[in-house]
């Protein structure tokens, strides 16, 4: 069986709309005007920011009258819920998968955050595997955590990666031969770094260009 491995972050999950729905939680939570929201979109840094450097420079940004120990709980509790279920994702994956393809979400993060975000988006009811950084001990691009994903399934590590990252998704999927998958997110290609083997939009395009090369 063919095997099709998907990054979650702004690949399967809309993390963008996810984030400014937390962000706009904080900012009421505190009582504060959402002219704050582009700061925090910025700070954040797509999520590469680590959380506990994100969420001091908030506190101190806002003047939060919370100590930062709290404001990471209410974070993790908050930030998850703000997923939502994706139907166009869900679609594209049942599609592979009625077609025989076996699936594994590969995503950086903590346990316990990228379970909730997969099982809030429903993603955990199509997908065969989930392999998460934290549970495995390694983060993309390590390839180790690919192998990892492969064993799971079940299978040998040969097929797709799937990801809007260049490094982490597209240079770790390369990198275990792996083809390749970019979600491009408007934004261009750096033409000094190896190019993936497909650009696309959204994972519907993902899912007719594997259904169309393998029939």
């Amino acid at each position: 069986m063919p095997l099709a491995l998907f990054d979650l972050d702004n690949t399967l999950a809309d993390r963008e709309r996810a984030f400014r729905l937390f962000a706009a939680q904080l900012l009421e939570q505190h009582g504060l005007p959402p002219e704050h929201l582009p700061w925090l979109i910025q700070a954040d840094g797509d999520g590469f920011v680590p959380r506990p450097q994100f969420l001091e420079a908030a506190r101190q940004h806002l003047g939060l009258a919370v100590m930062l120990d709290e404001l990471i709980r209410w974070y993790d509790a908050t930030y998850p819920t703000c997923y939502v279920r994706e139907p166009d994702s869900i679609k594209a994956l049942r599609t592979l998968k009625q077609a025989g393809w076996l699936l594994a979400v590969v995503t950086n993060g903590r346990t316990s955050i990228q379970s909730e975000k997969v099982r809030r988006t429903g993603l955990d009811a199509v997908v065969d595997v989930v392999c998460i950084s934290e549970d495995v001990g390694v983060r993309k691009p390590d390839p180790a955590i690919f192998y990892e994903a492969a064993r799971r399934c079940g299978a040998p590590l040969t097929g797709w990666m799937v990801g809007d990252s260049a490094s982490a998704d597209v240079g770790g999927g390369a990198g275990v031969g792996l083809r390749t998958a970019w979600l491009h997110r408007q934004r261009t290609w750096d033409p000094a770094a190896e190019p993936p083997d497909l650009v696309v939009d959204r994972v519907a395009d993902v899912a007719a260009h594997l259904l169309d090369s393998s029939a």
